[in-house]
């Protein structure tokens, strides 16, 4: 009586096995290029190799703008330079993607002159003259004794809202810091007034 359940079970999972293969096998060929009944138009950016898809195929202008950056500010601006780091604020872009929304990324290039490894960390982050929520900003980036490094001080809503405007000025402090040594803390004002 085992083997007779057994046998049967074997064939009804091996038959449900084929009726989902034959659906994915489907469901794939109308999806293919060239099928006019497909609902989405998607097109690949040459110089990027990204794929971009637009619901109705009308806006293939639009999608291709947002592809990269929307607003990018070069500013290369030296924050501080002293015995123990260096930092240059080097650009600040905002940007749209598709599926994680807006952001506004600040990159530093910043080098490590102590002799353990530092921490770069962003605080008291301020757009327009009001202060950035601690939820908004990610950055901390560790950098090896005599090394250098890009830091990237990402600001994106993960909550669907709005990122501030960015039309006056952007202030915070770089926060540098030691895992091995807690008395070394050191803080750099960065200030960009945005005209």
């Amino acid at each position: 009586m085992k083997k007779l359940k057994f046998v049967v079970l074997t064939i009804l999972l091996a038959s449900l096995l084929a009726a989902c293969g034959e659906d994915a096998s489907e469901d794939k060929s109308k999806d293919e290029p060239g099928d006019e009944t497909s609902e989405n138009n998607t097109t690949e950016d040459e110089s990027t190799g990204e794929e971009t898809t637009d619901e109705d195929g009308t806006d293939d202008e639009k999608a291709a703008d947002n592809s990269g950056g929307e607003d990018l500010i070069e500013l290369n601006m030296e924050i501080a330079d002293n015995d123990n780091f260096k930092a240059t604020l080097v650009s600040i872009e905002r940007s749209e993607d598709s599926v994680f929304g807006e952001k506004i990324e600040i990159k530093f290039d910043v080098e490590n002159k102590r002799d353990e490894t530092i921490v770069f960390q962003a605080r008291d982050v301020s757009i327009d003259g009001r202060m950035v929520d601690d939820s908004l900003i990610f950055m901390s980036t560790e950098v090896a004794s005599g090394k250098a490094a890009d830091a990237v001080l990402t600001l994106q809503d993960v909550s669907d809202g709005e990122l501030p405007a960015m039309e006056n000025d952007f202030e915070m402090l770089l926060h540098v810091l030691s895992w091995d040594d807690f008395d070394f803390q050191e803080q750099a004002e960065v200030s960009v007034t945005f005209e």
